[in-house]
């Protein structure tokens, strides 16, 4: 098993889905767990059965708001000593149809989770990472963000400015020892791959379009489990891959290749 005792990890979103995967594992795995939701009702489930030496701390922070970030920071500060790693897992699907007939507030709301939100974490931690000279940071990306996803469009651009505000981070965070990584998981069973009744019946004919997209390509065997899809994270969370600093990697990379040809591995 990996071992990553001692190791502090603050992750976004954490209340179910890839979030809550990967607290699993991380915790399994003896790293002591920084675990945000963006609601107090979803606070409990984040941290339900981690029982263990490891330590886990929750707090409310909704990745639009500075101070409940700043707090929850604040807290990991006071409990743990700080933090080694943030993974920047919060986000919605955002509208699905065509991009002018989409409601801009939705598609604003898209952006402002999925691309502020990362950067808004970033803010509260990196002064941390910077003061102790060392930390990393993974932003979950998509492929949809790494060509495009016609009809989800405010999704995949908010995910390819994820990889572009990535490849900036990592640039500017060279010099004080924190590396930072975009991450596509695949499709897996939870999140936007998770087809809901509701979207099913929807009234919205490019909804249903989307779930009938999915449908297929379950049906092809293209979903990861979810373990697949978490264990490359949780390699790039113990650093197998900081000689990669700025990338986008996906659950099927092998990593140790990809930085071995590096020169710096």
């Amino acid at each position: 098993m990996t071992d990553l005792s001692g190791l502090r990890v603050m992750v976004t979103g954490a209340a179910g889905g890839l979030g809550r995967a990967l607290a699993e594992s991380l915790h399994a795995a003896g790293a002591h767990l920084v675990l945000t939701t963006r609601t107090a009702d979803s606070l409990p489930g984040a941290a339900a059965g981690l029982d263990g030496s490891a330590e886990v701390v929750t707090a409310v922070a909704d990745v639009r708001n500075d101070a409940e970030l700043a707090a929850a920071v604040k807290l990991a500060t006071e409990r743990l000593g700080g933090i080694d790693v943030l993974v920047n897992n919060a986000g919605v699907p955002g509208p699905v149809g065509p991009a002018w007939e989409n409601s801009p507030a939705e598609w604003r709301h898209t952006l402002e989770v999925n691309l502020e939100g990362p950067l808004a974490a970033c803010r509260a931690v990196l002064p941390g990472m910077i003061e102790r000279g060392h930390g990393r940071v993974v932003s979950i990306s998509s492929h949809a963000g790494h060509t495009r996803w016609p009809y989800v469009s405010a999704y995949s651009v908010s995910k390819a400015a994820v990889n572009k505000l990535t490849e900036n981070l990592a640039i500017e965070l060279l010099p004080h020892g924190i590396t930072a990584f975009g991450y596509h998981p695949g499709i897996v069973d939870v999140g936007l791959g998770a087809i809901t009744p509701e979207a099913r019946d929807s009234d919205n004919p490019w909804e249903r379009r989307l779930t009938s997209w999915l449908d297929a390509q379950r049906e092809a065997g293209r979903y990861v489990p979810i373990d697949e899809a978490v264990a490359n994270l949780i390699r790039l969370v113990r650093g197998d891959a900081d000689a990669l600093t700025g990338r986008y990697l996906t659950y099927e990379d092998d990593l140790q290749s990809l930085a071995a040809a590096t020169g710096r591995a």
